[in-house]
């Protein structure tokens, strides 16, 4: 009797662990048990993960009918303009005596935010009629999907549309876009426009937009649904890094942007405040330029003008400045931007003769040879001047327009030094100014910084004709912060 008792008691304290779950810990007890043994059990894992998403769906749609906000959009925040020179000031011909630059801040490279680990699921009946979606240059092709109807934005008739949208008739659009996401090596950002591109081809209007949600929630992405007072349905995403010129709100502390081209002018918004389980924050930070068919820009020739032998040609892929030009604001994380490299094509182009330049040199010479030409060879001109604004480039961006400036510069010749010399490089942030500094293998001197990893010593890609360890004479009376890279 007492062994019975005994489990009995023990079923019970199981049952209540099991049904006390939330959605999220349901999801992550899922993901524990359904990747520990993925290779072996991949039919169960889909299976079960199946099961999980049929339930996620369905008290989605439950939440949908009644989990609505007033929320207050915060208007579109401008990236800062900082005064900058007009024209790159000349460094003089003899080098003062080194001194520290003092720092403040010092920011961490930034721990990569999780990638979204959800399966890729073929439905059981796999044909069905594909449409094409020309994505930067690039063809993805996609499948249509079943029946889908939205009467209105009121509650219940999205709760309705969400339960047709779950139905499965919907599953073989969706793994083809995660698919296109792999194939592509696209960033979070860069999944989040096929997905716009490719409901916006399905369907118009509010049903587009409530298949762009759809299928960010099933990718693993974090987003919110919102009503605008004309009765417009909007998507709200967050993201890992401040993001500007894009209406906001502030949920729970997380701030969200609006992605879609309804812009909102409203006073109120109401919003559907409820997460799917197992949704993710988007990140910025791209591993890897997506891989999109080439289409050359008109060659363009980058001569040295300290060393007029060091003359390169280049020519950059039009299709990837387009699908930079569509990237976020993200001025002053210029993490984002060092971080993202140069495309592989531009690689195969240039970094050949480079190291032929560089070839025999120690690695002070080396950096003086990039040094001298990231200074010499690209024209200057401040943001405002070129774009109307404040703008960063990514590194094929300076390759690509006629100017750039001194951010664009330090970020060009923090990856130059990181791939070819193999040497650590910091951004180095003053107030309207940037600059890098290399931690040399061997005594190096000049203007330097001592951190925590080693010293440091100037390299400014802006201060014309400065050797290495030459910081502008106003920089080293400042507190700089310093951004460390990968």
């Amino acid at each position: 009797m007492i062994k019975k008792s005994l489990l009995l008691l023990l079923l019970m304290a199981i049952c209540v662990s099991v049904f006390a779950q939330t959605p999220q810990e349901e999801y992550e007890s899922w993901k524990r048990q359904a990747m520990g043994g993925y290779g072996q059990y991949r039919r169960q894992a889909i299976a079960d993960y199946q099961a999980f998403r049929k339930k996620a769906n369905e008290e989605y749609a439950e939440f949908v009918k009644a989990a609505w906000a007033r929320v207050r959009p915060q208007p579109p925040q401008t990236a800062p303009e900082e005064p900058k020179p007009v024209q790159p000031p000349v460094a003089p011909k003899e080098q003062p005596k080194p001194k520290v630059v003092p720092h403040e801040e010092v920011a961490p490279t930034p721990e990569p935010k999780p990638v979204p680990d959800v399966p890729i699921v073929e439905p059981d009946v796999q044909e069905g009629k594909t449409i094409a979606i020309q994505y930067y240059g690039t063809t993805v092709r996609v499948r249509e999907g079943g029946t889908f109807s939205l009467k209105s934005s009121n509650p219940d008739d999205l709760a309705k549309a969400w339960e047709q949208l779950s139905d499965g008739s919907f599953d073989g659009l969706l793994a083809d876009c995660l698919k296109a996401k792999q194939r592509l090596s696209l960033s979070d950002w860069g999944y989040l426009l096929l997905v716009q591109q490719a409901a916006g081809k399905l369907l118009t209007g509010n049903g587009a937009t409530l298949l762009e949600h759809w299928l960010l929630a099933q990718s693993g992405y974090s987003s919110r649904m919102a009503v605008s007072g004309k009765g417009a349905l909007q998507v709200w995403v967050p993201f890992d890094v401040l993001v500007f010129d894009h209406p906001y709100i502030v949920l729970d502390s997380t701030v969200f942007f609006l992605v879609t081209e309804n812009e909102t002018g409203d006073d109120e918004l109401q919003v559907m405040d409820h997460a799917f389980p197992g949704e993710n924050i988007a990140c910025l930070r791209m591993k890897q330029q997506p891989k999109l068919e080439q289409r050359s820009c008109k060659q363009r020739r980058l001569t040295s003008k300290i060393h007029p032998a060091m003359s390169l040609q280049v020519t950059v892929n039009k299709n990837l400045i387009d699908y930079y030009n569509a990237y976020p604001k993200v001025v002053g994380s210029w993490d984002v931007y060092a971080n993202a490299s140069l495309s592989e094509e531009v690689k195969r182009q240039i970094y050949p003769r480079l190291r032929e330049m560089m070839d025999g040199l120690d690695e002070r010479e080396k950096t003086t040879v990039l040094l001298g030409w990231v200074q010499t060879a690209f024209e200057y001109k401040t943001d405002v001047e070129q774009f109307g604004g404040e703008r960063s480039l990514f590194a094929d961006e300076s390759l690509y327009y006629p100017y750039c400036d001194c951010e664009d510069r330090s970020i060009l010749l923090s990856i130059l030094v990181r791939d070819l010399i193999g040497l650590d490089v910091v951004l180095l942030q003053f107030p309207g100014h940037l600059a890098t500094a290399v931690k040399f293998n061997s005594k190096v001197d000049g203007d330097w910084l001592d951190l925590e990893d080693g010293r440091y010593i100037v390299c400014d890609p802006t201060y014309i004709g400065a050797p290495v360890g030459m910081a502008m004479p106003e920089c080293k009376e400042q507190g700089v912060n310093v951004i460390m890279l990968n």
